[in-house]
């Protein structure tokens, strides 16, 4: 039986289980996929979207990976990167990047090891790896991650073919139709089908950004979306839990209907210019499968097709995470486009740490595509807590 000391995180709701590998191995390679369905489930386990490990930069690192996963031709080049982010899915499989995440390990490296800024490692699967800039902010909680420029998404992740170039990086995809059953759109429509268009980008992740206002055949679909209308209002046929339902039902059909664009699935955005220099996103996250309540790698998306796009002159802008915001008010997520790339800024929380007690016990990987987080349950045995949680205004409501 081994201990695993790990450190829980959230940044705008996504939450993550760190464990620092960078003075002991706790797993050999292999061993961490099958620990990502241990840590992430809610039931069984710690409770996380995902799990992240943060190793040393060295060569042998490297070789080890290159040997078990065979991501690789040629080892990539460390140059200056002294960390290694590694993200695993709840089912095993080892994620590209997460802003959140990296925004989590900027903390956790300042707060265990204290380091203010450094450079790590991502994108471990891709045939090169991506080194980006982590770190603190000294004059406040905030951290920060600069996550380079936006590109097209690589071929293996969506397919040129299905796709219309807009510019050097931004494809568009006009020909999305979602299927309905008679009695789900009622309300609002007699259709049975939303057709719906949008912009593909890579961000270390691939998006689908989807201006609901002008990008759904149903506009008045984008107000159940957001909960209210452009001006304020609360909008007619308001039905509860309706928006959450709609995101996940369009996010799950895209991934499964439309594999031939998108063969390792795409995260989906949903989003509506708010102001001048203010998104609102909701986003659907491939991998995990579902609604996440923040996800910072569709933030820089949705803000650099707002950028490139709609407001070029615009160098900052302040995204509202619409699903944390409905639990943590003052939830947001600053994008800025700065010389050396486009940075994005919010707070982390450190939740615990404690030591998790590895039975070895196998856990069914199902992906459960209605399966939704509510109040995190933890597996609390053997804990050692220390809680750290901040006073932020709160209010539990549920998805309207």
């Amino acid at each position: 039986m081994r201990k695993v000391p790990f450190f829980k995180y959230s940044s705008c709701g996504n939450n993550f289980v760190i464990v620092d590998d960078t003075q002991n191995s706790y797993f050999s390679e292999h061993e961490w996929s099958d620990f990502a369905p241990k840590a992430t489930n809610i039931s069984f386990g710690i409770g996380c979207d995902n799990l992240i490990v943060v190793q040393s930069a060295t060569q042998q690192t490297l070789d080890i990976i290159a040997t078990e996963r065979r991501y690789w031709d040629l080892l990539p080049d460390l140059n200056s990167a002294k960390y290694i982010f590694r993200m695993f899915e709840p089912n095993g499989d080892e994620a590209l990047c997460c802003g959140n995440g990296l925004i989590c390990v900027a903390d956790f490296l300042r707060r265990e090891h204290g380091v203010i800024n450094t450079n790590i490692m991502t994108e471990i699967p891709l045939t090169t790896p991506a080194i980006l800039s982590i770190g603190s902010d000294s004059n406040s909680q905030d951290c920060w991650v600069n996550l380079g420029v936006p590109r097209r998404a690589p071929e293996t992740l969506a397919k040129a073919s299905g796709l219309t170039p807009i510019n050097d990086t931004i494809d568009f995809i006009n020909d999305i139709e979602i299927k309905f059953s008679h009695q789900d759109l009622k309300q609002y429509t007699d259709s049975i089908s939303l057709k719906l268009q949008g912009y593909v980008v890579f961000t270390g992740e691939p998006h689908f950004v989807i201006f609901p206002d002008r990008d759904f055949s149903i506009p008045q679909l984008a107000d159940q979306l957001f909960g209210v209308t452009k001006t304020g209002k609360v909008p007619p046929f308001n039905r509860k839990n309706f928006g959450g339902w709609l995101i996940h039902r369009i996010g799950t059909y895209i991934n499964r209907q439309y594999g031939h664009i998108f063969p390792e699935g795409i995260s989906v955005n949903f989003a509506r210019l708010n102001g001048q220099d203010q998104v609102l996103n909701r986003c659907f996250e491939r991998g995990i499968n579902r609604e996440t309540l923040a996800c910072s790698t569709g933030a820089l998306a949705v803000s650099y097709i707002v950028q490139q796009l709609f407001l070029p002159g615009l160098s900052s802008i302040v995204l509202h995470p619409m699903r944390c915001r409905q639990e943590w008010l003052d939830a947001e997520i600053k994008v800025e486009r700065k010389n050396n790339g486009w940075h994005i800024k919010t707070t982390p929380l450190f939740i615990f740490e404690g030591n998790y007690k590895d039975t070895s016990k196998n856990l069914i990987n199902n992906d459960v595509d209605d399966y939704q987080f509510t109040n995190d349950e933890y597996f609390l045995h053997q804990l050692k807590l220390k809680s750290t949680l901040p006073t932020h205004k709160m209010l539990r409501n549920e998805d309207g």
